[in-house]
């Protein structure tokens, strides 16, 4: 199996780019390319198991909507292909002696989609709205703020350091991007209903339920970044195909170039067929997230019956078959990105111990109510959670409902913290603990924020290792989520396709098709 290179992000690397820019000069292009193999032009077919909730990414954590919305946006800065914090609309970045204010110089001539021109005023009131909606903005930047300065220059400044401060408005989601100060003036916090970016690509059209269309930005440039961008195709077409099997034939017959989304399963079949390559990269982890707001699992003692009873190995073969495709780990972060691994509270991962479970279900008072876990089909592995989750709860005498949903209901019922109980949900692949992620619908954000800010307070990676550590025991002392387990990701890509790219989500924006 073809394996695409892991992407590093680590505190250092954040720190070397405050010390200065690099000169480099680097495309991501992924193979050459010759006048004979490749063609400008044509449409690009990509497959998605789900559709997007929105086409706002500053305000959700929802893949979908990264992975749909990364060529129709950008932001200031952007991760490279080596996991590098290099600038994209800003120019140059200077940040203060006491680390508090960065200063933004954005490049000059740089065009929405609607034509006008980008200023320091849409920066300032893009960043101000990320900061104040985003889940990145709402647990690392409280009481930040971003000031035009000059018509090209903005600063945020910041209440204390944050070494992660690059990495954070570098990251795809939920993504700082840029928007006309127009749009985010009249954009309701549910979700901006006008999409216009500075992207390679623009939206064309979206038909709910069947189709996305981007179509090429012609007044789009990339010259003067470290990060081309190089809008080949004509078109964009993205297929919301909920079913994994119609995604597959598609992609055999020909209908599809890209299909995202392919589980462990079928694995063999797409290899098999020898018209595409199965592409691999680090999947994120898998969790069963409480809702500790209210409801049966405010009490901690509910929350650790539940982790106490889980068999993480039973869900996770069940969800992706061959160990290959998961690992077991008690880890925020996978081991592959090592300044983040961390073991501690490890004694509470995977118990599976029922005489232990039920004994806190006792403490917990337990008398029979109904538990409602949240899920959806179009993401497989979270449906087999849930299926495996009621299962052992019932088997312990748990009064268990499954309420499933497509993947936009289900966003939506998550809104209504009275509704429901447990929810299996799956994190994009991440290489620090910036991001807070037990700060989702149900959990408290308040008592993880103290974590957070330990972290980022450190100056370096070591600095920050008993933070880090801390963070990870919170977690498991208090479970606003059980992590399960961690998983591979797997996209199929034709092989009439240059340049994909796979950048914590696929990135499509260098693509272009080979001739047949």
């Amino acid at each position: 199996m073809k394996k695409t290179k892991y992407k590093w992000l680590s505190l250092l690397l954040v720190v070397f780019v405050m010390a200065g820019c690099s000169n480099n000069t680097g495309t991501t292009s992924s193979s050459d390319k010759t006048d004979n193999e490749v063609q400008d032009g044509g449409t690009l077919n990509i497959a998605f198991q789900s559709e997007p909730t929105t086409l706002d990414p500053q305000i959700t954590g929802n893949s979908s909507v990264k992975d749909a919305t990364r060529s129709i946006y950008e932001k200031l800065v952007i991760l490279d292909d080596s996991g590098n914090v290099v600038p994209d609309l800003a120019e140059k970045i200077d940040v203060s002696e006491d680390k508090k204010v960065y200063t933004f110089q954005l490049r000059k001539g740089v065009k929405f989609h609607n034509g006008q021109e980008m200023s320091a005023d849409d920066v300032e009131a893009s960043i101000n709205r990320w900061i104040k909606l985003s889940s990145l903005g709402k647990t690392n930047f409280i009481g930040a703020i971003v000031k035009k300065t000059g018509d090209y220059t903005v600063e945020l400044h910041l209440k204390t350091p944050n070494v992660n401060t690059l990495a954070l408005l570098a990251d795809p989601i939920p993504a700082a991007v840029i928007m006309p100060k127009e749009i985010i003036e009249n954009a309701p916090d549910e979700g901006a209903t006008e999409y216009i970016g500075t992207g390679p690509y623009k939206v064309k059209e979206w038909k709910q339920n069947q189709y996305l269309v981007l179509e090429k930005f012609a007044d789009y440039s990339s010259d003067g970044r470290e990060l081309k961008k190089e809008p080949h195709l004509d078109e964009i077409k993205i297929s919301f195909i909920t079913d994994e099997s119609t995604r597959i034939s598609g992609l055999t017959t020909g209908q599809f170039d890209i299909a995202l989304g392919i589980s462990s399963d079928n694995a063999q079949q797409v290899e098999g067929a020898q018209t595409a390559t199965l592409e691999s990269a680090p999947g994120g982890f898998l969790g069963l997230f409480y809702n500790s707001q209210e409801g049966f699992f405010k009490d901690l003692n509910a929350r650790k019956a539940v982790n106490a009873v889980i068999n993480a190995e039973d869900i996770l073969s069940s969800s992706y078959g061959s160990s290959d495709f998961y690992e077991l780990t008690s880890s925020i972060v996978n081991k592959q990105f090592p300044n983040y691994y961390s073991e501690a509270g490890s004694s509470e991962y995977n118990q599976h111990d029922q005489d232990k479970a039920k004994q806190y279900l006792k403490e917990a008072g337990y008398k029979g109510e109904e538990i409602k876990i949240l899920t959806s089909r179009d993401y497989q592995d979270q449906y087999n959670t849930a299926v495996v989750v009621q299962q052992e709860l019932e088997d312990i005498g748990v009064n268990v409902k499954l309420e499933v949903y497509d993947w936009a209901t289900f966003g939506e019922k998550l809104t209504d913290t009275s509704s429901w109980d447990l929810y299996p949900v799956d994190w994009a692949a991440r290489s620090t603990i910036f991001q807070g992620f037990w700060t989702s619908y149900g959990a408290p954000v308040e008592e993880s924020t103290k974590y957070l800010e330990a972290i980022k307070a450190a100056d370096n990676v070591e600095d920050a290792r008993p933070a880090i550590d801390a963070a990870q025991k919170y977690v498991w002392d208090t479970l606003p989520f059980t992590l399960i387990g961690h998983k591979v990701a797997l996209n199929a890509v034709t092989n009439k396709v240059d340049g994909y790219e796979f950048n914590l989500g696929p990135v499509f924006y260098n693509i272009s098709l080979k001739n047949n």
